[in-house]
């Protein structure tokens, strides 16, 4: 059935259906209850996505992207063309690929912008003279980044170079602190610096390693602003990867929503909603925040979610926002019936 239809959409030369047939042969071949593929098999495939990339669609860059991010299951020179996408395109294979050259990641340390840094600085496979690079050319969100990467090695020229960060900036004083409580290495290395009474080191930060407490600067530290992943029925995604499920029908945007509402998570359900309806997460924060309930069921009217689902949500709205639950009964209605709140 699946080869019958690969072969009827490579018939077609339709730009449409050369874009639904990659992404169709793109799920099946990163498919993780596939077999491996050989060597000549990831090299066929690699050098046909890369020969009609240019004549993709976006949403099925986009599936690919964020199918095969994570895998060793494409070339190196496909997982770099992948990343030299826009930043939503190329970010998960800029914090995930295991493929993507080493050469690449310099390339776009030193190009491109700090959402692309702060992309490599989550990888797990940083070397030291690529952190030393993004210090030296980022602005500190990129730094905190770093500093909370548990996989980031530091040399002792990095160190020194966040030592003259926090002498100036608190933020990266306390994500100091916090590091050296959960990097051995780290701490160790932050020693000896203090022995060598090195002039850099901030008096506050030589006070509490003195005294061998870093707990209380370390809870000023920030977090790294990430999202975090989705646990949907004991499988761990990331958001592209829940958005790319809901897209291809594997999972349903209702699913995905509850899954989210019932784990209390307010700014994944916020990236749900503006994926779905193009809009920025920020837009959508504003209308949640609003007193205006009818904007709220207009928006979640365009997501295309079931009433029970759209009830679900507006009681959690009520508790993120500490929103009196009274009008919910007035926009489930409201939102089943489709008519529009009555002008003041």
């Amino acid at each position: 059935m699946l080869r019958e239809r690969l072969e009827q959409l490579a018939r077609n030369k339709d730009a449409a259906a050369r874009s639904e047939l990659i992404r169709t042969l793109g799920a099946e071949y990163a498919n993780p209850s596939s077999p491996d593929p050989t060597p000549m098999e990831r090299e066929l495939f690699s050098a046909l996505v890369l020969d009609v990339f240019h004549q993709l669609d976006r949403p099925t860059r986009y599936d690919l992207v964020v199918r095969l991010a994570r895998t060793n299951r494409i070339t190196s020179p496909l997982a770099d063309r992948l990343a030299q996408e826009d930043y939503e395109l190329s970010e998960p294979v800029l914090e995930f690929s295991p493929t993507i050259s080493q050469q690449a990641l310099r390339t776009i340390v030193t190009s491109r912008s700090d959402r692309h840094r702060s992309a490599i600085a989550r990888r797990p496979d940083l070397p030291e003279d690529l952190v030393d690079t993004m210090i030296a050319r980022s602005g500190r969100g990129v730094t905190h980044v770093l500093l909370t990467n548990p996989a980031t090695r530091f040399s002792p020229r990095a160190i020194l170079a966040l030592l003259i960060f926090a002498n100036v900036e608190a933020p990266v004083l306390a994500g100091i602190a916090r590091r050296a409580l959960q990097d051995p290495v780290f701490h160790a290395d932050l020693c000896t610096i203090l022995e060598a009474q090195c002039p850099l080191v901030p008096p506050e930060l030589a006070k509490a390693m003195e005294a061998e407490d870093l707990e209380p600067l370390a809870r000023r530290a920030l977090a790294d602003g990430k999202a975090l992943d989705i646990n949907v029925n004991g499988q761990t995604m990331s958001y592209h990867e829940a958005h790319v499920q809901i897209a291809s029908g594997e999972l349903s945007f209702d699913s995905i929503l509850l899954t989210l509402i019932d784990q209390n998570r307010q700014d994944a359900c916020v990236w749900l909603i503006a994926r779905k309806i193009g809009l920025v997460e920020s837009t959508i924060a504003k209308i949640l925040r609003s007193e205006a309930d009818s904007a709220v069921t207009n928006m979640m009217r365009e997501t295309g979610i079931e009433y029970r689902t759209f009830r679900k949500f507006l009681e959690a709205r009520c508790v993120w926002f500490d929103k009196s639950p009274r009008t919910i009964p007035d926009e489930v209605l409201r939102f089943r019936t489709g008519r529009r709140a009555p002008s003041v």
